[in-house]
């Protein structure tokens, strides 16, 4: 059984996954052939920290929440970047 947390996550996540879906790979392309396939850890970061510091300044609706699923998932793409360095 997940705790309440696992379960809040799960819920989240099928949103970010959804949004990559939808969203990302039509307007990007996807791994391999995308945009950020070449970024560093840090370059993830930095996005992350653009994204951040935008919130509650952004005037268009809705805004803020699509930012923090992209915060969410460049934060897995720096993870995963990290990952595979140390293999």
């Amino acid at each position: 059984m997940l705790s309440c947390r696992g379960e809040e996550w799960i819920k989240f996540g099928s949103r970010v996954l959804e949004h990559i879906e939808i969203y990302t790979v039509p307007q990007y392309g996807d791994a391999p052939d995308d945009q950020v396939e070449d970024w560093s850890p840090e370059m993830c970061v930095m996005t992350i920290k653009k994204y951040c510091s935008r919130f509650g300044n952004n005037s268009r609706e809705g805004q803020e929440k699509i930012d923090l699923l992209k915060i969410a998932h460049f934060a897995q793409i720096a993870y995963d970047k990290l990952e595979s360095a140390d293999v």
